[in-house]
């Protein structure tokens, strides 16, 4: 497959399956809601994606790619952030820019 590097998908999707199995659902919902825990496991995969792809050339980010790289791929591969990226999800960007300058 020639991948070499982790991307924001991959991050999330990693992310929201670990949710899915920690939580009381049995089954990966196809409508993206899971039957016990109400949790909108679409929601969470395109928010946290939204975080990460705004904010992955932020060095604290970059630091955990770089740690994510080594252990998956063996190597610490440098990435680049990408500008422009549309979500079909409503507009978060000044709220989640707000949020994330209070950690930085």
């Amino acid at each position: 497959w020639q991948v070499s590097v982790v991307t924001p998908g991959a991050i999330t999707w990693a992310v929201t399956i670990c949710m899915f199995v920690l939580s009381p659902d049995s089954e990966f919902p196809s409508n993206g809601i899971g039957q016990l825990s109400k949790i909108n496991y679409y929601e969470v995969f395109c928010g946290y994606k939204c975080v990460l792809v705004m904010k992955w050339a932020d060095l604290h980010i970059q630091k955990i790619i770089s740690e994510l790289n080594s252990f998956i791929f063996g190597k610490s591969g440098v990435t680049s952030a990408k500008s422009g990226s549309t979500s079909p999800m409503e507009d978060l960007a000044a709220e989640i820019d707000t949020t994330m300058a209070t950690m930085d």
